[in-house]
């Protein structure tokens, strides 16, 4: 799939409590900003909020916790 496809998809869960499969690990929050090359998650590390900037080059999957719908690259 197309990184077009993937932001069409990403963008659509915008506000919405997502999962986030990466390389370096994986990361639940709520999904803040779809850019061109990356997204901005809000989640928690170590028991604080953070919001965290997440490289789509790195994304395997992101999920939709909601819906259970899944996009992977």
């Amino acid at each position: 799939m197309s990184s077009k496809e993937f932001n069409r998809f990403a963008s659509e869960l915008v506000g919405q409590e997502v999962e986030v499969v990466t390389n370096n690990g994986t990361y639940t929050g709520t999904l803040e900003y779809v850019g061109s090359d990356s997204i901005i998650l809000n989640t928690r590390v170590r028991g604080r909020r953070v919001r965290m900037v997440i490289r789509i080059a790195l994304i395997i999957a992101l999920f939709s916790l909601l819906t259970g719908i899944r996009f992977t690259l």
